[in-house]
């Protein structure tokens, strides 16, 4: 069995359960939920209750979305509802999704996300203090004197990892995070140039250790004998984060600014098939992982080499369900024990 996790991606919450169990039953390291269409904490609570021993974990909670205090107490219920599965991956989200999509400021999101996380580690490190929580910061001013949850935590403390995109994101997660997340778009030769790099800048800068801390990232795979129709699904989700700008450092890096100005072009115009039509086989190659089992065995194994952890993601942006399941049963079949 090789060490991947998986991303839960499904129509319906029954299909979470089946994910969930053939994942644990396959030997998959961890599962582990986004949220866009549907909450992370709650698709990990049907994941924990079908499972035993997998590793559960948020790819990513929007951070901003919620205050500190109720992400707390969601990762405290789900910490104890898995018997301590729980890794708590956060995100700032792009700048859109917070303000469009949530009516929120988006501000200085390092800033932010790291008084976030100040404020997450103290409300869970220690339940049952009786010392008030009083924090004081550029955007979180709380104070919990008289709060007191009566309930003891599973664990001492929950391991949390950063997402992040940008150099300063990156750095922000080797300084006060346990791990770090890395985005679909973040391509092989990204975390070796951009990620590794911000990441020992981090440490560098707070003098932390980095031997605990771990590596992960997300990758689309696409796994088929024609790798025509693997090509043509990744397209798809490519497409969909070369529309957002908060995304466009590996693109970039990469020297696809031509081709994302006409993804985003099309994209906003309302011309799917363009948008799609717009996505090179070069930056396929380049975000996405595709082939045949042998060939995409190779290539996670080649991204093993810089990061600790591949969460495997099936391409799901314009794709119909069924076909999503198809390409996460190959996964399953191809990385399983």
């Amino acid at each position: 069995m090789r060490r991947v996790g998986i991303i839960l991606d499904a129509e319906n919450i029954s299909d979470i359960v089946d994910l969930s169990h053939n994942a644990e039953a396959a030997g998959f390291d961890s599962v582990w939920a986004t949220e866009l269409y549907r909450t992370s904490f709650q698709q990990l609570s049907v994941a924990a209750l079908s499972t035993k021993n997998i590793r559960l974990g948020t790819a990513v909670s929007l951070a901003f979305a919620r205050s500190p205090l109720i992400t707390s107490l969601s990762a405290l219920d789900l910490d104890e509802l898995s018997k301590g599965r729980l890794i708590l991956g956060l995100g700032s989200g792009a700048k859109r999704t917070n303000e469009n999509f949530h009516g929120l400021a988006y501000g200085k999101p390092v800033t932010r996300i790291k008084e976030c996380i100040e404020l997450i580690r103290l409300i869970t490190g220690d339940t049952k203090k009786h010392d008030p929580i009083k924090f004081e910061g550029e955007y979180y001013n709380v104070n919990l004197s008289g709060y007191h949850r009566p309930f003891k935590s599973y664990r001492e403390s929950i391991p949390i990892f950063l997402g992040g995109v940008g150099g300063n994101m990156i750095r922000a997660a080797a300084e006060v995070a346990d791990g770090y997340l890395g985005h679909v778009v973040c391509s092989l030769r990204y975390i070796k140039e951009v990620v590794n790099k911000s990441l020992k800048e981090g440490f560098e800068r707070t003098g932390r250790e980095g031997r605990r801390f771990q590596k992960a990232s997300i990758i689309t795979c696409a796994i088929s004998k024609k790798k025509s129709d693997a090509k043509e699904a990744a397209k798809r989700t490519i497409a969909f984060y070369a529309t957002v700008r908060t995304y466009r450092p590996p693109f970039l890096l990469h020297g696809f600014e031509r081709e994302t100005q006409k993804i985003r072009d099309a994209y906003f115009s309302g011309d799917m098939d363009s948008m799609f039509r717009s996505v090179t086989d070069e930056m396929v190659n380049t975000f996405a992982v595709v082939g045949n089992t042998d060939e995409v065995l190779k290539k996670i194994d080649a991204y093993k080499q810089y990061i600790d952890l591949p969460i495997l993601s099936a391409p799901h942006y314009f794709l119909d369900f069924e076909e999503v399941r198809e390409y996460q049963n190959k996964i399953f079949d191809s990385f399983g024990v």
